[in-house]
């Protein structure tokens, strides 16, 4: 799959943008165009600061976090009880992903989030 494939190509590229706030804007912009192409139509995305928090479903939540241009961290989000309230996993454990495989892992998630609708 390459549903991200833009921001992977664009942050490979020379000139490719360095500041987390402006990163996240750009994967931002790129998680809502891949929504569309998984026909994830109730999916969202915002971008504040260098942390986008994207809704692929009404029932899976993600936040992932520019750290820098080759540096992403990457949490789940699980519904409460009530159905309604996300609970974030903010624990980070391990070293930040680099580009690859952060792109690798929130396109895994895309494609689990289109395939279970």
């Amino acid at each position: 799959m390459a549903v991200l494939e833009q921001f992977m190509n664009t942050m490979s590229a020379a000139g490719a943008p360095s500041a987390p706030d402006d990163i996240a804007r750009l994967l931002c912009v790129t998680v809502q165009s891949a929504y569309r192409d998984l026909d994830l139509d109730e999916g969202e995305a915002f971008a504040d600061g260098g942390t986008v928090t994207m809704f692929p479903t009404h029932t899976t939540a993600w936040e992932a976090v520019a750290v820098g241009p080759d540096a992403y961290q990457l949490y789940p989000g699980v519904l409460g009880d009530d159905g309604e309230t996300i609970i974030w996993a903010n624990v980070w454990v391990g070293e930040n992903y680099p580009l690859a495989r952060f792109v690798t892992a929130l396109e895994e998630e895309l494609a689990a989030a289109a395939a279970s609708l």
